[in-house]
Order: structure tokens, then C-alpha cells, then sequence
């Protein structure tokens, strides 16, 4: 009998135990069968040069943010695949197999760290890599702003970034420098020095680190109508043989200066001789070889009178009756006696603008002390008197009437660009209040704190986004100020929509935004991937990638500051071939079988036009596949031709007799 060949295909990616069989060869007659055995007839799979594997990333850099991006497998459409990764910040691979040209789906996690990382894709023995940006890093500094007074001070800012973020210090104004070092990584505490500010007029600059800016105000050193002073005790009385006389306290308005200065030969000023701020003035008296004197110190705008005794007189001593008093808020008058030897001279002074000596403001020996205290329209009160170098102290009770407080207006609005401004605030006499900024941008420059009528200034900084509003809470009272935005962003693209083919491609679009307006770019469609502008400020581009379409026509979109870019697709233009256009059999029954190539997608279906063939296998497919038919044994002299119709291609089987 004729050897006939006849060719069996197996469906392309099916996998068989221990081989893969793509090509057999049945020799007809002989007792030969087909395996994976040494007695199986020849086997063929694709060659190596035929599978090789070509992939292609949908995008050159991932976003820190992550997300959903594809790679494209291109190979043959006989060969099978499979993909895997051992990234652990890469997953959903989808599908992590198949055949043929195809489309694969990943997930990557978003980038904590500030350093660029990467990964592998692997499918079969090929690599792609997948780059991912890293982190933005971000910066916070506590405290928000700073307010110095004139004498300077060093301060303590606690920084706190992500770790591996590297940071420079920098101040814009050479009265600030930094006791920490200038360039640091992560977390940090920073040393900053303020200098002292040798001028009556304010000053301000700014510490920058990283993104963050911190303001800096500085007071300038009080003018002379600005400062007030206590001095105590006012009047002294010291014996014969002289000595250290009592320590003379100073309270002054912060930053104000003073000097001590003594106007008598036998008075030395030992200590305290000058000052800023608060402060103690000590001095000494040399013994007296004569008769009673009196000789005087200068202390800041006040001056202190000291008495001493006569040589070969003892020693003067005072005592007063009491050494306090307790007044109504009404006030009232009162009086102290005070005890002392024959001769000895005194004098008596108020150390507070509420409290008046009526009577004895100097004497000696024995007598009496008279004075009267002013209504108290605030809160309770102490001041002293000085008799004889004597303390006495009057407690005055506060006004029955609550302290009240206004601002002289709710609000203010700032321009984008900044600016000052100055809340004017009315209290009762003696009503204590304090100020204070609810925002980083709002910085108080003067007023933090008074009594009774008072002023508070502030300044606003630059706003570089969306307008905003904040609060300065003035003697608890709501300041609200309102700042426009730095500029009204509008968005539009162009085009609006575009069109690819089925078998996928690139496309871009234009966006247009006012400077400084920001905008992100989203894919709504699995896929098509954003390549690159998917962050963008102001007028930019958008870069996109579609995969090739499996299926029917499709449409996807682009989401884009509010804006819809439409992508539409083309459907698939199937075309199919079969792997031979006829076969001939013997006359006896038998099987056999054809190949069907077609696009992945693509579906089909095989029917037999003869009584005699009947399809046993492949009635339908998608993509690339295999009919097997049976033949029932000839009678027909002659032979016999026959047809099966498998995806719209005529197959011929001719039946010998």
C-alpha cells in the first residue's frame, strides 16, 4: 500500500508530559507509534530562534505614588510564556502566563524612601527592568515662627523629615547664625543664635531648611519714652562706720538700659553700675569723722538718698508700726508711724504712681507717715513705700467691674502677595491680655502681650496656592484674616479625544494652566497607561500608551485637572489560515486533523459538509487552535472528495477506494 503522509498539529501551548509535540509524522501502514519513547516517531517544537521574546515597558520611570502599569510581550503566536517577578514591591501580575503577543498588568507599591529603587519582571528567560522615583521628601519645623526681644537669644528648632533626606540650614540675614551644623540627614535638632539688635527699629529675617521657612522677629531696643523703671529702696539710713549699704533692685522695661552713678565721694558704687533689663545696683559708704550727712546715687531715671550718722552717735534705728496695708479697690488714705531715736533723720518716698505721701516725706526722730491710694479700676495691686529704709506694703483690691476687651475690627484681608497690619485692642486700666498667631504664615511683630489699651501688629506672608485664612486670638478674641489665592487656576486640553489602531500605540495631548496651577493625569482604562505628565504645573504635555485590543472597539479616558481625554480603539481585524487546504485518507475509517492560526481573539467554528466526516474536536476556537475529524470507511468505487468548512476556509478530504 502507498505510504501517505499526514501531518497532526497540537493545539499551540498545550503542554504534555515530558515533551511538547507541535509536529508528528504517522507513516501509514507501518507499525510505528507516536510518543516520547524511544520507538516514537519523530517530534518537533518551535525553535529557540522562533520563541525568542521581545518586552517593552509602557512607561520609562514609575511615580513614588505607584500604581498600575503594563508591559508588552511580543514573540510568535505558537509560543507560550510565563512571567514572575522577585520584587516585593511588584505584584498582580496579570496574567503571569500565556501565548503568543500579549499584554501583561503589574501593580507597584508606592515608594516610601527617598532613594530610586528597581525590580524585574521576568518572562521566560528575558528581563525587563522597572525603575520607581523615589519619595518627595518632606519637612516639618517646630517651632513655626520666632519673636526675640532686642538683647538676642540662642533657640532650639526640632526638625522632622523622613530618614535619608538630606537638608542645608541656611538664614537670609547675617544677625542669624546656627550652633548646630549647616547640612544634616532625617531628623535633627537645630541650634539657632539671634544677635542682639543694637537699634531702636524692629527687624525680621528667615531660616530656611529643606521646604520649610521660618520667620524670625526681633524687637529693637526700646527708646527712652518707652522705658519706665522701679528703683527700691529709695531712701537709706546708714551708721557712722559706713559698710555695705542695702541692695538697690532695678525693674525695667525688657531691652532697656540704665547706669548707677554716686554724686557724694564717700558713696562707691560696687556692682550694678550699668545694666539692661532688670537688675541690682550694691554700694558701699566709707566711715563718717563728722558730723550727720546725706549724699545721693543716680539709679536709672530715680535717685537714692542715703543718711549717715554723725561720728560718736550711735547707730539710728527705725521701726515702723506695720509693714503692710490692705486698701478697697475704691482706695482710701492711711498712715504708718515710725519709731526713731532723737535726731535721726528720715525720708520716705512712693515706689508706685497710685500711691501718694501726703504728710512727712522727710524728718527725724519719732513721727507719722500719711498717704492716700488711688481708685483701682483692674485687677488687685501691690506697691510699696519706702520709709526710713523700710519697706511697707500696700495690697489694693481689684475693681469690682470685669475687664472687658474689643478689637477695633473682626478681620482683615490680605493681598496674595502679603503685607502688615495692626489690630488696635481696648481694655479697662490694669486688664492684662496677651496675643497670639494660629498660623505659621501669620507673624505677630509687636503687641504679644499689654495691659489696658494697646496694639497689635502683624505681617503676612507670600501665599503660593489657594486662598486661605487664618486666626490671631487677641485678649480671647477671633482676628480672622483672609488671604486672596496667589492665582485663579482655569485648566484646558487639547485635543480632547484620540484615536489607535487595534494593535495599540502611543498618543499625546497638550495641557494649559496658569503658572503655578498643578495638575495630575489619571488613566480610568486598564488599558491605557499615562507614560509621562501624570504631575505637571502650568501648561505641559501628556504622553500616553495604549495596549493592542484583543477584542471589539473600545473606549477609555483620561482624567486630567477636571478635563476627560477620550481614547478610542479600533477593533481587531481577524484573519485566519488553516495549516493545509486539503488531506487525503485511506479507504479504510480513520482520523486526522488541521491547524487553524488566527489573531489571539479572534473566534471561529468548523462544520462538516459530508454524512461521512464528522468533526470530533475544534468546533470552535479563539485564536490559534486544531479540528480533528473522523472518516467512515469507503464503499464507493472511485473514492470519494468531501469539504468541512472551519473559519470560513474550505477544507478538502479526499477518501481513496
Amino acid at each position: 500500500m502507498e505510504f501517505l503522509r499526514a501531518q497532526f498539529v497540537t493545539p499551540v501551548g498545550a503542554r504534555l508530559r515530558g515533551c511538547r509535540v507541535l509536529l508528528a509524522v504517522v507513516v501509514i501502514g507501518a507499525a510505528v507509534a507516536s510518543g516520547c519513547g524511544s520507538n516514537s516517531a519523530v517530534t518537533t517544537s518551535p525553535t529557540q530562534a522562533k520563541c525568542q521574546v521581545t518586552l517593552a515597558a509602557a512607561f520609562a520611570t514609575i511615580g513614588s505614588d505607584g500604581g498600575m502599569d503594563t508591559i508588552t510581550v511580543t514573540t510568535s503566536p505558537e509560543c507560550p510564556w510565563d512571567a514572575s517577578t522577585a520584587a516585593t514591591w511588584l505584584s498582580e501580575l496579570s496574567p503571569t502566563s500565556g501565548q503568543g503577543t500579549g499584554t501583561i498588568q503589574f501593580r507597584a507599591a508606592a515608594n516610601l524612601v527617598p532613594t530610586q529603587r528597581e525590580g524585574e519582571i521576568v518572562v521566560n528567560d528575558n528581563r525587563v527592568r522597572v525603575s520607581q522615583q523615589p519619595a518627595a521628601c518632606r519637612f516639618a519645623l517646630e517651632p513655626a515662627s520666632l519673636a526675640v526681644d532686642a538683647a538676642g537669644s540662642t533657640r532650639e528648632l526640632a526638625l522632622s523629615t523622613t530618614s535619608g533626606c538630606s537638608w542645608t540650614l541656611a538664614a537670609d540675614v547675617p544677625w542669624i547664625s546656627f550652633t548646630t551644623a549647616l547640612t544634616g540627614n532625617g531628623d535633627g535638632t537645630l541650634g539657632v543664635r539671634i544677635a542682639t539688635n543694637a537699634t531702636d527699629a524692629p527687624r525680621s529675617g528667615t531660616v530656611s531648611v529643606g521646604d520649610q521657612r521660618l520667620a524670625i522677629t526681633q524687637a529693637g531696643v526700646p527708646t527712652t519714652a518707652e522705658c519706665t523703671y522701679g528703683v527700691s529702696p529709695l531712701n537709706q539710713s546708714v551708721a557712722a562706720a559706713g559698710g555695705p549699704g542695702l541692695p538697690v533692685s532695678v525693674t525695667v522695661t525688657t531691652g532697656c538700659t540704665w547706669t548707677a552713678t554716686s554724686t557724694a565721694p564717700w558713696l562707691t558704687v560696687t556692682a550694678g553700675a550699668s545694666g539692661a533689663g532688670n537688675g541690682v545696683v550694691a554700694f558701699n559708704v566709707a566711715p563718717n569723722t563728722a558730723g550727720v550727712r546725706t549724699g545721693t546715687i543716680a539709679v536709672a531715671n530715680q535717685t537714692v538718698s542715703v543718711t549717715q550718722s554723725a561720728a560718736g552717735i550711735p547707730p539710728c534705728t527705725y521701726t515702723l508700726g506695720a509693714t503692710t496695708a490692705s486698701i478697697a479697690a475704691a482706695g482710701a488714705s492711711g498712715s504708718v508711724t515710725l519709731t526713731a531715736g532723737s535726731g535721726c533723720a528720715w525720708t520716705t518716698g512712693s515706689n508706685a504712681s497710685w500711691i501718694t505721701v501726703t504728710s512727712a516725706a522727710s524728718a527725724s526722730g519719732p513721727g507719722a507717715v500719711a498717704f492716700s491710694v488711688a481708685t483701682n479700676t483692674g485687677a488687685a495691686r501691690t506697691g510699696t513705700i519706702t520709709i526710713a529704709g523700710q519697706t511697707f506694703t500696700v495690697s489694693q483690691a481689684a475693681s469690682p467691674v470685669p475687664c472687658t476687651y474689643a478689637l477695633s475690627a473682626p478681620g482683615a484681608a490680605s493681598a496674595a502677595a502679603g503685607g502688615s497690619g495692626t489690630i488696635g485692642v481696648s481694655a479697662g486700666t490694669g486688664c492684662a491680655w496677651s496675643a497670639g498667631s494660629n498660623n505659621s504664615w501669620i507673624t505677630l511683630t509687636s503687641g504679644a502681650g499689654g495691659s489696658g489699651n494697646g496694639a497689635v501688629a502683624f505681617s503676612v506672608a507670600v501665599n503660593p496656592g489657594a486662598a486661605r485664612t487664618g486666626v490671631i486670638t487677641v485678649a480671647g478674641q477671633a482676628f480672622t484674616v483672609a488671604q486672596a489665592a496667589a492665582v485663579t487656576c482655569t485648566y484646558n486640553i487639547n485635543p480632547t479625544s484620540g484615536t489607535v489602531t487595534a494593535l495599540g500605540g502611543a498618543g499625546t495631548f497638550a495641557v494649559s494652566a496658569g503658572s503655578g496651577c498643578p495638575w495630575t493625569a489619571a488613566s480610568t482604562a486598564s488599558w491605557i497607561a499615562v507614560t509621562s505628565g501624570a504631575n505637571g504645573t502650568g501648561s505641559s504635555a501628556v504622553a500616553f500608551l495604549a495596549a493592542p485590543n484583543p477584542g471589539s472597539a473600545r473606549t477609555g479616558t483620561i482624567a486630567v485637572a477636571g478635563q476627560t481625554f477620550t481614547v478610542t480603539q479600533a477593533a481587531l481585524l481577524c484573519t485566519y489560515t488553516l495549516s493545509s487546504s486539503n488531506v487525503t485518507l485511506p479507504e479504510k475509517a480513520g482520523t486526522s486533523s488541521v491547524g487553524v492560526s488566527a489573531n489571539a481573539g479572534c473566534a471561529w467554528t468548523a462544520r462538516s459538509n459530508e454524512t461521512w466526516i464528522t468533526v470530533t474536536s475544534g468546533t470552535s476556537g479563539t485564536g490559534n487552535g486544531t479540528v480533528a475529524f473522523s472518516v467512515t470507511k469507503n464503499s464507493v468505487k472511485n473514492g470519494r472528495t468531501g469539504t468541512v468548512t472551519i473559519a470560513g476556509q474550505v477544507f478538502t478530504v479526499t477518501q481513496k477506494d
